[in-house]
């Protein structure tokens, strides 16, 4: 994965979400030349307080009323984009958010969410439990099998790290996050969502014990 691969894709990602109206309110990740050499993409000054040991309600809020993210989805869901490559091109960090409103925006706040159960359904239902999802890319922390150079955090569960092949590209995450949570949105924006984007090869990163545990091939 290069700097090119991941601002094309950045780029493609935010054109489908704001015209399909999936997003509504954007920032788009600023790129950034760093002190030593290394570029990055999507940096946030408040972003931190995701990674702090506070209820889940406060780390929304704050990213919220902050606007530390990149896309805000119609019923005040958050998507976050970083990444973070090496002078040479290799990337060296990444982290993927998901943070799901743990309240639902009233009718006066959002009303074309409860006008429309064709599109919005699916996350209005009471039954729900929100919480955050994290894909990391961390070669810098990596112990076999307890913390994976790159892995999925459920939650905020400390030692959550469940095993991914490869790093994770923008699209990828993107996908994951309309297919599994807001299916119906997807499934009526499925031709704009399914174009496919230019091939790549992944290089994998997953060790041969982490291949013998649950793991992820994100695709």
């Amino acid at each position: 994965m290069t700097p090119e691969i991941v601002e094309g894709q950045l780029k493609d990602v935010f054109k489908r979400m704001i015209g399909s109206g999936l997003s509504v309110k954007q920032f788009y990740p600023k790129k950034n030349n760093l002190p030593n050499g290394r570029l990055s993409f999507g940096d946030l000054a408040s972003a931190s307080i995701a990674m702090k040991n506070v209820a889940y309600d406060t780390i929304f809020t704050e990213l919220d009323q902050n606007e530390s993210y990149h896309i805000r989805l119609p019923d005040g869901g958050l998507l976050i984009f970083q990444y973070t490559f090496e002078r040479t091109g290799a990337l060296c960090k990444h982290r993927l958010a998901f943070f799901p409103s743990p309240r639902l925006p009233t009718i006066e706040e959002a009303p074309h969410l409860y006008e429309n159960d064709e599109l919005y359904g699916d996350i209005l239902l009471n039954r729900i439990v929100r919480f955050p999802i994290r894909f990391d890319f961390d070669p810098d922390n990596h112990r076999d099998v307890l913390h994976p150079i790159s892995h999925l955090t459920l939650g905020q569960f400390d030692n959550c790290r469940v095993p991914i092949v490869s790093a994770v590209p923008p699209n990828s995450f993107l996908m994951f996050v309309l297919r599994n949570f807001y299916y119906r949105s997807y499934t009526r924006h499925k031709n704009r969502f399914d174009k496919s984007m230019p091939y790549y090869r992944l290089v994998a990163t997953i060790t041969k014990d982490e291949r013998r545990i649950s793991h992820l091939h994100m695709v």
